[in-house]
Order: structure tokens, then sequence, then C-alpha cells
């Protein structure tokens, strides 16, 4: 059932990810909006966990545009993610840059106001023989289709998650426990890296963006953030400060390695995303936390606080 609000609505599209779930608890803790989460499976775990919280579950097809369309009648604003269609926990079959496109057409028939979008930079075909970088490239196209189309909105710009160190997991025990294996994927040790901590960081930095349109009393399409980049990032540091952080916290020797790819356990298309972030780096020349975002009130995890609250727990007998 779609339910209508005295608040204002965000739909947050596969709210149930990681990306959905952060955005949605903030949102949602804040008490200024109604949250509607669309999902393919409103009886999955995490959906029901939000129905009884008080959010609103609606069952949508993000290849569908009258699905779509429904889901968004009397929504405020839109948090869109796109899902590469090789990804083994989604059954997509649309291109990313077709499911963006498809979202920022829906959003706008349907009166929509402001289109948060989670991006990448572009890579393009050119860099280092790569043939272009899709995950990246097609986030990128879809920024300049939503400007095309005149659909206020920002562009929120995702770097290395954090949380894959215990989500995918990137750590484990080895010889009962006597040390810890870290690895990451391609970039190697030292290099700089930009991490985002998605579900403590993301959901407080969309929600000061959003309001900070929503209460700025003049008309979207003149925010001075309308149709920009906001990187979104927690700080700047390298896998080996990861590695260094968990073996300093747990107190186990914690041997990092750098696997060459990432083409069996998931594409080869990820693997040339790792290749770019080993060799151009996400957001280079941006300092992280964002001015932008720490004017906005954002305070950010950090990676000490990441590695006791998530990691720690994960070796405690």
């Amino acid at each position: 059932m779609i339910m209508l609000s005295s608040k204002p609505i965000i739909a947050i599209v596969t709210g149930t990810g990681a990306q959905g779930r952060a955005v949605a608890r903030a949102f949602h803790a804040s008490g200024l909006w109604r949250v509607r989460i669309l999902t393919r499976n409103p009886n999955g775990t995490v959906a029901k966990a939000f129905r009884n919280e008080g959010m609103d579950i609606v069952q949508a097809n993000f290849e569908d545009k009258t699905s779509l369309l429904r889901a968004f009648k009397g929504v405020y604003a839109v948090f869109s993610v796109t899902i590469p269609p090789w990804h083994k926990l989604y059954m997509h079959t649309m291109s990313e840059y077709d499911q963006g496109v498809l979202q920022a057409d829906a959003a706008k028939e349907s009166g929509v106001q402001l289109f948060l979008f989670s991006t990448l930079p572009y890579v393009g075909p050119g860099y280092m023989g790569l043939g272009g970088v899709e995950l990246y490239d097609a986030k990128a196209r879809t920024n300049d289709y939503i400007t095309s189309i005149g659909l206020p909105g920002v562009y929120i710009g995702t770097p290395a998650f954090i949380d894959n160190v215990h989500a995918w997991p990137l750590v484990k025990k080895v010889d009962g426990g006597a040390w810890l294996e870290f690895w990451d994927y391609l970039v190697e040790k030292e290099k700089p890296v930009v991490f985002l901590w998605v579900e403590h960081d993301l959901g407080p930095a969309t929600l000061a963006i959003a309001e900070s349109f929503r209460t700025s009393g003049k008309p979207l399409s003149k925010h001075p953030m309308n149709h920009t980049i906001q990187p979104v990032g927690s700080w700047r540091g390298t896998w080996g400060d990861v590695s260094r952080e968990i073996e300093r916290q747990t107190g186990l020797e914690t041997r990092h390695t750098v696997i060459p790819d990432a083409d069996g356990r998931w594409h080869r298309d990820l693997t040339k995303a790792f290749i770019y972030q080993n060799n151009h780096g996400l957001y280079p020349d941006v300092d992280f936390p964002t001015q932008a975002t720490l004017d906005l009130g954002v305070k950010f995890g950090t990676l000490e606080e990441f590695v006791r609250m998530k990691i720690v727990p994960m070796f405690s007998e």
C-alpha cells in the first residue's frame, strides 16, 4: 500500500541494500521525513524489520516504469542506486545507465522534486587501455542525463566502502586464531584510498544534503549543490593503515595480502575499477571529509572507531 504523509517522503531504491539501509535509517531517525523503502522482496528480513520500525515498504520492479511511477507517487525526494547486472545478489538485466535513466524519468514524471543519485567518477575508454570501466562510467553518464532533463539533483560520489572488511569479509582467523589474514583487491598496501563508512556516514551526509535543499527557501534548481558531484568520504588512508589498526586493536598478528584481481570472486569490470583506484585514485584532489559536508554539520566516523565497533567483535572470544 502506498502511504501518503504530512512529512516529506523519501523513496529509497534498493532500500534494503547497504547504501539504502544507511540512508533509510538516517532519514527515519531524524523524525523529519517519511521513509518509503522500495524492494523486490517486501517479506525479506530487512524489509520486515524496517516495517516494524515504522517505515513504509513498497514492492517495486526497478526495471519497470509503471512500477516505479506507482512507488514514486507523492514523493519529495528519491535516493537512487543502480546495480551492475553481473552482481550476484541481484537479478538485474538492464545496464546501470538504463536503470538510472528509467529511475530519473519516472521521478520527473511523478513530480519528484529532488533526485539524490549514488555515483562514481567517469573513467572513459582510453584510460590505460581498459576500454572503460562500466561500473563507474554508467553512473557518470547518468549524472549527465539527470542534468539534461532538468530534474533537480545531487550526485553523491561514493568511494571505497570500508564496510566490506566485515561484510565480504576481507579478514579471517588462521591457524585456530593464531593470526589474522587480511586482504584487499589489487590496490597496493600504501596507495592512498578514500574510504566511506557507509553504515555510519552515508545516511547522515545524504540527509544533510536533502535538508539543505528542502529548507533553503529557494527553488531547488537554484541551490548551489544542484547538479553537482558531492563526494562523501569518511577519511583518506591506505589498506595498510586498515590492517595495522586491526592488528593493534585485536592484538593478533595481521598479515596483509593484495589479491591481483577480482575476476573470480566478482567480475572483470570490478577488477578494472580497482586498477583505476590503484593508478589514479578516487577524487585524488579532494580532502576528506569534504568541507561541504562538514559545513552541513555531518560528523564522520574514523578508522579507529570502525575497527573497534565492527572488526574487534568478529574476533572476540
